[in-house]
Order: C-alpha cells, then sequence, then structure tokens
C-alpha cells in the first residue's frame, strides 16, 4: 500500500489503499487548501519529477532543497558535528543520491523537527539510516500523521540533543514548536 504525502504541505500518512479524504495539517488556519481540492502522491511519483539540491551555508551546516518547488517549500539543514550529524527538519524527498551524500558525510545520528509543517516523511528518512531516533515535542503528537517506532516524544522546556546541541521548546506557531541551539554555529557568535 502507498504512504500518499499531500502536495500542499508535504505531510505524509500511514500506508492505506486510497488517499486519505483531507489533510488535517491542510485544514487548519496556519496552512491551506489549494482552490483545485486536496491533491496526493507518492514518494516513487516525487523522486520522478524531482531532486534535492545542497547548498553550504557555513562550515558543518548543509541546507537540502526539493527542486523543482514541492509542498510549502520546505528545506532541511544538515549539521555535522563532533558527535554526531543532526538532520534538523525534513522535506518530502528522500532519495537515494541525497542518502548516499550524506552516508558520505557520516550519515545520521538524530533527526529533530521544529514543528509539524516539517514532519513530512521523516519516517522514510529515519528508516534510510537505519531508524535513527526521531525528537519530536509531546505538545505537538496530534500532528503526527504518521508514527513510527523511532519517533521519540520529548517533553519540558529543553532537551539535550547530542553534547553541544540543544533543543529548546519556544512554542509559537505550534505549542510544541521548537528551536536547535548549536552555540558553535556563525563562528561562535
Amino acid at each position: 500500500m502507498p504512504a500518499y504525502i499531500c502536495t500542499t504541505c508535504g505531510t505524509q500518512y500511514a500506508p492505506t489503499p486510497q488517499p486519505p479524504a483531507s489533510c488535517p495539517i491542510c485544514l487548519d488556519e496556519r496552512q491551506y487548501v489549494t482552490p483545485a481540492g486536496q491533491i496526493w502522491t507518492t514518494l516513487d511519483v516525487l523522486a520522478r519529477r524531482s531532486m534535492n539540491a545542497i547548498h553550504e551555508l557555513e562550515p558543518g551546516l548543509i541546507s537540502l532543497l526539493t527542486f523543482p518547488h514541492f509542498g510549502i517549500g520546505q528545506r532541511a539543514m544538515f549539521l555535522r558535528t563532533p558527535h554526531g550529524n543532526v538532520l534538523w527538519d525534513c522535506i518530502a524527498l528522500v532519495d537515494r543520491a541525497t542518502i548516499e551524500m550524506i552516508n558520505a558525510m557520516g550519515g545520521i545520528k538524530a533527526i529533530a523537527i521544529s514543528h509539524p509543517h516539517y514532519y513530512t516523511t521523516m519516517v522514510e528518512w529515519s528508516d534510510a539510516f537505519g531508524g535513527v531516533p526521531i525528537y519530536l515535542h509531546e505538545a505537538d503528537r496530534n500532528w503526527i500523521m504518521r508514527a513510527g517506532p523511532t519517533i521519540s516524544l520529548w517533553k519540558g522546556q529543553t532537551k539535550e540533543l547530542l553534547p553541544g546541541l540543544t533543543l529548546i521548546c519556544s512554542g509559537g506557531h505550534y505549542p510544541g514548536g521548537t528551536v536547535l541551539h548549536w552555540p558553535a554555529g556563525a563562528a561562535s557568535r
């Protein structure tokens, strides 16, 4: 069965014989449904029409974007640290070329996501890297549209992700809205 992906927001749903009737994330006031209505795709179809591009923003920090534009234009960040690499936020397209590129740079030790608009294909990303944990704030648990055994819900205001990396629940856009503090970034500024 396919795991359908909403083309408007990029969120992947649990596998079903037919696409979901609607996308709760798009029906929420923080998102939208296009005038054409709800449209669905699959990872296989997306991989045939799109590709990911990488751009180094600074030493140790790489941006990942899908072209042509997909979903809300999400971007993910691949952060390299001496204690392991982290994928911050997710984009919908996880493909062989991106997996090979990330593995060539040491792979991923963890995935952490700021808020539900970036959940996209997080379970696929985790699976592609051997089942690495996905850290989501528990306040946003109702927005998980595809559950998986690697999803780790955390609570409170802070969580040390790896030495030198701290998740901070700042709320805002969603109650569990999270930022990743990387004090070594921007030349420690």
